[in-house]
């Protein structure tokens, strides 16, 4: 019986700007889930959305700004340092090169749980990784087009997730923080101090550079 190797978890997003929601989402599956790391890796060129308003580099700043009191976080930079869409396919494939020793839990929100089977080459990501599906405020129950594919591959247990093998699905009750990095980027321009919903260190970033600040309320 092959034996199971140690589980890391990647969470992509665009984290513009990461927040709480980010953090405490990530906090939350890598203890209960049992990861021996989460990996936060911000996507250059989203295909299913507007690109960021900024940089990638910035982005990643914030990101290694907001984590930094957490070792059992880490920025992966992998999407950031190519000049393409960020395929979630593509990169976990790379990702499984790159981590040999290690067997990958993919962690997305209900949300985009409910597009996945729209996603590009979906099927190779079962093929990579196991999934974490979290819940997200307004999205707490599986789309009728999700359902097949849930009662396939659904688990029950974190427990599961030690066992060797991929493309299990894992529906994680999370506990939901109403944070929307949309509302954010509208409220940041007329906001006299950090909000409760960011990181000092994040905020104290946006001041320095000046970022959201000419986006529309």
């Amino acid at each position: 019986m092959n034996k199971a190797k140690p589980l890391l978890g990647i969470f992509g997003g665009t984290f513009d700007p990461i927040h709480y929601g980010h953090l405490n989402c990530a906090l939350q599956v890598q203890q209960h889930c049992g990861l021996q790391q989460v990996r936060l890796m911000p996507c250059h060129l989203p295909p299913h959305r507007a690109s960021p308003g900024v940089s990638a580099a910035q982005r990643a700043q914030m990101v290694e700004l907001a984590i930094a009191d957490y070792p059992q976080l880490a920025l992966e930079p992998l999407e950031l340092q190519q000049q393409r869409p960020s395929y979630s396919a593509i990169s976990l494939a790379q990702l499984h090169q790159q981590f040999p020793e290690h067997q990958l839990a993919f962690i997305l929100g209900m949300d985009a749980f409910n597009q996945f089977t729209r996603w590009y080459r979906w099927q190779d990501i079962l093929q990579r990784a196991d999934l974490i599906v979290c819940q997200r405020p307004q999205h707490a129950t599986v789309s009728t087009a999700s359902q097949p594919l849930l009662q396939q591959h659904q688990i029950q247990t974190a427990a599961e997730l030690q066992q060797p093998g991929h493309g299990r699905i894992l529906l994680f009750n999370n506990a939901l923080q109403d944070i929307s990095a949309t509302e954010l980027r509208q409220q940041i321009p007329s906001l006299q101090q950090c909000p409760d919903w960011l990181p000092q260190s994040v905020w104290n970033y946006i001041l320095q550079h000046r970022l959201y600040t000419l986006r529309t309320p």
